[in-house]
């Protein structure tokens, strides 16, 4: 059943994104040309207006991924829709898990396609090269400040960090909007108040975290490799154990406290 439901998700959010994408590659290759004309007189405004629209692609890119992550969810599953979705013969957590696992493909899709996007517009043999200097200077960087062992473990977690806080940013919104149904006409203050509400205990929660563990292990913080070695993995666990404390509530809600009404 999962699967059926990544592909009617799919092929629902595909209709808004791959347009967006398409855009923004033929504005790409517009931006790219205007860019290496030299245009005269009030023709200089031609590669002001490619940036400009190409800018605002990216950021439609951007905003419309993550509206995705909130009108998919709240509307298939909190309105209407919801009395169909919630009588198919499936468990309220792979309606979860197949909200999720779109959402999460389309956010890495979309920062993708805008990094190659920047590269296609950007690109030059001059600017490769210093783009490859400045690379290699970075490793570099990160080789004597931090090790051979512990660079390598500080990009892993670092691209660890960026997935795990992808998804903890993704059902953060899920929970909120769970929570947010159980107030009878004020369903979408209610969740604008969960998410705030979550947020700032959360950012509390993990603010007195670090200062303990500061106060503790002072000497220890103070060191780089406490970034690799202690930072990013006591970020990454908690990260993880809010996403389990998100999903579950999501869950929770749907099969004890479900209220469409």
């Amino acid at each position: 059943m999962l699967s059926k439901l990544l592909k009617h998700e799919f092929k629902a959010t595909a209709r808004l994104m791959l347009p967006l994408y398409l855009v923004l590659c033929v504005l790409t290759i517009v931006d790219r040309i205007a860019l290496s004309i030299e245009f005269k007189g009030a023709l200089n405004v031609i590669p002001v207006f490619a940036t400009f629209a190409y800018g605002l692609s990216i950021v439609a890119i951007a905003v419309v991924s993550f509206v995705i992550i909130v009108l998919r969810f709240y509307k298939n599953l909190m309105t209407d829709e919801g009395y169909l979705m919630f009588t198919l013969p499936t468990k309220s957590h792979q309606l979860i898990n197949s909200k999720l696992l779109v959402s999460f493909v389309w956010n890495i899709a979309s920062i993708l396609v805008i990094i190659l996007s920047i590269f296609g517009v950007m690109a030059t043999p001059d600017r490769m090269d210093l783009f490859r200097d400045g690379y290699q200077m970075f490793i570099s960087e990160l080789k004597q400040e931090f090790g051979a062992f512990n660079m390598s473990l500080f990009l892993f977690e670092f691209i660890v960090l960026m997935i795990v806080g992808l998804i903890n940013n993704i059902l953060i919104i899920y929970v909120s909007i769970a929570v947010g149904q159980l107030f009878n006409g004020h369903k979408v203050l209610g969740s604008f108040a969960a998410y705030i509400g979550i947020g700032t205990v959360i950012q509390i929660v993990m603010t007195v975290l670090f200062i303990t563990l500061g106060v503790l292990f002072n000497k220890s913080f103070s060191e780089s490799s406490s970034v690799p070695q202690i930072i990013f993995p006591i970020t990454i666990g908690f990260l993880l154990l809010t996403n389990v404390l998100y999903y579950w509530g999501t869950d929770f809600i749907f099969k004890r406290k479900l209220n469409l009404e």
